[in-house]
């Protein structure tokens, strides 16, 4: 079996592609991170050149079935647990306001990046397989213990939950440095197949999610001494617990893939030569001018659709969703979960619309984004939340918003490789500027003022 060389060990990841927000490096960390930028144009099928007959070559079906599994364990924890906010704002002592405090901990496990990089500037010969190794380890144990730990709290805050969702978190944001540089010791042809299997860990979770169901409404009941009304909900056809436990056997699976990926010998045939692996790393664009023109206009877009995304977004979903019922906020969550990663998909595989395109497409989705931030604003008492059509019309308006964003956003990523590394580094500032300034905002609007409101679960007794 092929080994790596020192200059293929050296990770070639898009560190800035991370959906979320990473603290200033300082000088010491800059020539690492630069490092783990360079090879960010060696990764294939993010603009129109990209080789689209991948599907046609000549493959070992096992090798296919192993990466795709192992690409499954990339975002399961943080997809999983999102698509669990349904049950869990109902059952965790935050409430509504529970979404806005995990997105501040994803955010947070970008600080993986930073260890990474810091590992990376200390032994920059070392292999990077026994850090998938740890990271899929430490994935699968978060995933473990959330299913038994999650309703413990502290102080009435639930430590035990957000604790272990930043673990869960790393896996996905560390992911973009460490499992893309890996793939370039194999045949390029399998860079597809890995890709569906990242797609899958946001599909998976939406899957189990929609055959788990919400259990209904809640019933109000009186409480022990007869003072007030006490909510009992309904219970889903299998809880949190089980839900929790399947997305560590994935995860296990993943990891259990990887470490056959990485020592079978019998894959050698479909390893890259080093020599061959170590391709050019020059920019193949015009010099580019960041600060002015279509640059400008094209980062300050990222910096808004990851605000959106990675902030705002889903620290105001469940106020915007929650009045039409939990029916209409667990369709919202599972839908615009699998609508993600599918516009990501077609991102990848699909030649990119042009600007024109993607500009009315953007306009139109401001539209339901606009309804979206609406119904958030006026909760409890938004739009139509007495009539079934305000339900459809809001899981609708959610579904759409997160399939153009999604889209928008590796439209983007793709555009911006004309730039060569510099272009994409400045992409990927502003991706965690973006992501850091709307989670932070949206952290502090929800949980430190009166504009966002949760009603009590039961009217009081008259």
């Amino acid at each position: 079996m092929v080994r790596e060389g020192p200059e293929d060990e050296r990770a070639g990841a898009d560190i800035e592609a991370a959906p979320a927000s990473v603290v200033e490096l300082g000088e010491a960390l800059t020539h690492a991170v630069d490092r783990l930028n360079e090879d960010r144009e060696r990764i294939p099928c993010l603009s129109s050149d990209c080789d689209r007959t991948m599907w046609g070559a000549q493959r070992r079906v096992l090798l296919d079935v192993l990466l795709a599994c192992w690409g499954v364990g990339t975002w399961l924890g943080v997809n999983g647990l999102y698509v669990q906010l349904p049950l869990l704002v109902e059952r965790l002592p935050e409430g509504w306001a529970l979404p806005s405090s995990m997105v501040l901990a994803v955010q947070l496990a970008n600080l993986g990046l930073v260890a990474y990089a810091l590992l990376r500037r200390l032994r920059p010969r070392a292999s990077d397989s026994p850090y998938i190794y740890g990271l899929l380890v430490v994935g699968t144990l978060a995933l473990a213990l959330n299913a038994f730990l999650y309703e413990e709290t502290i102080a009435n805050r639930s430590i035990a939950f957000l604790f272990l969702t930043f673990f869960a978190a790393l896996v996905g944001c560390t992911s973009s440095v460490l499992f893309y540089p890996y793939l370039r010791h194999f045949r390029d042809v399998y860079l597809a197949t890995y890709l569906v299997g990242e797609g899958l860990s946001g599909f998976i979770p939406a899957i189990l999610a929609l055959i788990q169901g919400i259990g209904g409404e809640p019933a109000c009941i009186l409480n022990d001494e007869g003072t007030g009304l006490v909510p009992v909900y309904p219970p889903p056809r299998f809880d949190t617990t089980v839900f929790l436990v399947l997305l560590s056997g994935l995860s296990a699976m993943s990891l259990v893939s990887f470490v056959i990926v990485d020592r079978y010998s019998g894959f050698a045939s479909e390893r890259v030569e080093p020599a061959a692996a170590a391709k050019d790393d020059e920019a193949t664009s015009e010099p580019v001018a960041l600060h002015r023109g279509r640059w400008l206009f094209v980062l300050v877009l990222m910096g808004v659709l990851n605000a959106l995304s990675n902030g705002v977004l889903p620290s105001v979903q469940s106020y915007s969703c929650m009045p039409y019922g939990n029916l209409a906020y667990h369709l919202a969550v599972t839908l615009g979960a699998m609508a993600n990663p599918a516009a990501c998909l077609a991102g990848v595989w699909l030649a990119p619309l042009p600007g024109r395109v993607l500009a009315a497409l953007l306009a139109a989705a401001a539209v339901p984004l606009a309804y979206i931030l609406a119904t958030a604003l006026l909760s409890p008492e938004p739009p139509l939340y007495h009539h079934a059509g305000g339900a459809v019309l809001v899981v609708v308006s959610w579904t759409l918003v997160s399939g153009v964003v999604s889209y928008a956003r590796m439209w983007v990523y793709g555009w911006a490789r004309r730039g060569g590394a510099r272009g994409m580094r400045a992409t990927g500032v502003a991706t965690q500027a973006g992501s850091s300034v709307g989670s932070a905002l949206l952290y502090l609007l929800v949980n430190h003022t009166g504009i966002f409101t949760q009603p009590p679960a039961c009217p009081p007794l008259s």
